[in-house]
């Protein structure tokens, strides 16, 4: 028969086996002939650049682009959310704490206490109420801030309906007053500042963050290596291409490494303006906010500690332990009173620094007579020296408000600068990429073009 004996099915079905486990392998064996085949002509050669150039320019831009947003969005992030944040957190425990001192001491006179110190302890619950509603609607839930605001916003109610109670027996002259004034003095220090004190931490702890972020070098060497190697691949493809062509410029390559030079120096100039800048902003400014927050805190807080050990009539054995506790806290070596004045002379401030210590120094003498008629029986000599006392306290927390403020401006200023300096760099990167890509493209077309 004209069919030879080795062509049957079995034969066939071997024989065509290899030529599709060939053809399932062809693909990388084809784009290495096809790289070969480019690496064995000078065109070739310059369309193997072209591709080069493209990866290299997108992975650069892409590494470069990350390097610059993490400080940017850092910087942002802390002049825009978390120190306001922080600074809301502060308000509503300095109000918490200074409403208690404001409603003890204005309750020592018997009666109704003065229009002052009434209008007073109101502002300071407005104050916590808007403080504690901008921290619900954007603090998120970080850490246990939804606990702790849940905390306050539940017993905030009841310790100004227990005032208000303890206002109302101490207008009757019902002894009862004391002890309701007594129940919500221990709702706010064991519930209600607790739970601010741990809100006001989140948010220092968030801050403290953004400030690593945005003051970290990664991002500065980060941007500098990827701004150097395509600065670098730029080059050696001139290079190429002048020893091949025997020009010694081609002019869309150069304008498109002269580009991607100008964008290098100025992210990196912007990156180390913009880390200096939140520095500032944190040694001038948060640092000197957060020194001066806890001092006011604990200057109304010894204040509501001699009022309420009045308001007790000798029974009060905590008060004067917390009052001797803040005292120490505020005085020791190298305690709150001491960090203020480095700070003042770190941020130029030593007279405001000064003019406190003078009036702590005068606030001291005070409550030490006030504590001394006490400890010795003389209720009533102490009592009519408590004004004095809280008028000190409260130019002191007046004061220190001063102080505040003007490191919040200084925060304010420089965190701006740390943002404007990185205003623009977000655009001008990938458009320069793209730009320095398609400029080098179109220098390389021109060379190949002349093989045609």
């Amino acid at each position: 028969m004209w069919v030879d004996e080795d062509l049957t099915l079995e034969g066939l079905g071997t024989a065509v086996a290899p030529t599709r486990t060939r053809r399932r392998g062809a693909g990388a064996g084809a784009a290495a002939a096809w790289v070969r085949d480019r690496l064995a002509t000078t065109p070739g050669r310059l369309v193997l650049l072209e591709i080069l150039v493209v990866l290299g320019g997108v992975f650069v831009g892409a590494i470069a682009i990350g390097a610059e947003q993490s400080p940017e969005r850092a910087a942002k992030s802390a002049r825009s959310q978390t120190e306001p944040l922080l600074v809301q957190a502060k308000n509503l425990y300095t109000s918490l704490s200074d409403a208690n001192a404001t409603v003890a001491a204005g309750m020592l006179s018997g009666g109704v206490e003065t229009a002052q110190k009434r209008n007073r302890y109101l502002n300071d619950l407005a104050t916590a109420s808007g403080a504690l509603s901008t921290l619900t609607r954007e603090a998120g839930t970080a850490g246990n801030a939804p606990a702790a605001l849940g905390t306050i916003a539940d017993e905030l109610p009841m310790y100004s309906g227990l005032i208000e109670t303890a206002r109302a027996n101490n207008r009757l002259g019902y002894p009862v007053g004391a002890a309701y004034l007594r129940q919500a003095a221990l709702l706010m220090t064991s519930r209600l500042l607790p739970a601010a004190d741990r809100l006001y931490t989140i948010e220092s702890e968030r801050l403290d963050s953004d400030y690593r972020t945005g003051t970290a070098t990664s991002a500065l060497v980060t941007f500098a290596a990827a701004s150097a190697v395509e600065l670098i691949l730029l080059l050696l493809v001139q290079l190429y291409v002048t020893r091949i062509s025997r020009r010694i410029l081609n002019v869309p390559m150069v304008v498109a490494t002269v580009a991607v030079a100008g964008a290098s120096v100025w992210g990196i100039v912007g990156l180390l303006s913009a880390q200096n800048s939140l520095q500032t902003a944190q040694r001038n400014g948060s640092d000197p906010v957060e020194a001066l927050s806890a001092a006011t805190v604990l200057v109304s807080r010894a204040q509501g500690d001699l009022s309420l050990t009045l308001v007790n009539r000798g029974t009060d054995v905590i008060d004067p332990l917390d009052f001797a506790r803040v005292r120490g806290v505020l005085e020791r070596p190298g305690g709150l009173i001491a960090e203020i004045s480095v700070l003042a002379r770190r941020t130029g401030t030593t007279v405001a620094a000064q003019r406190f210590d003078a009036g702590y120094a005068a606030y001291q003498a005070k409550a030490h007579q006030l504590t001394t008629r006490e400890s010795n029986g003389r209720l009533k000599a102490a009592i009519a020296i408590a004004p004095q006392a809280s008028a000190i306290s409260e130019r002191l927390s007046r004061e220190l408000g001063q102080q505040i403020d003007a490191a919040q401006g200084r925060f304010t200023r420089a965190a701006r600068d740390a943002t404007s300096s990185l205003a623009g760099l977000e655009f001008a990167i990938p458009l320069i990429t793209v730009l320095a890509t398609v400029l080098t493209l179109i220098g390389l077309r021109q060379r190949i073009n002349e093989y045609r």
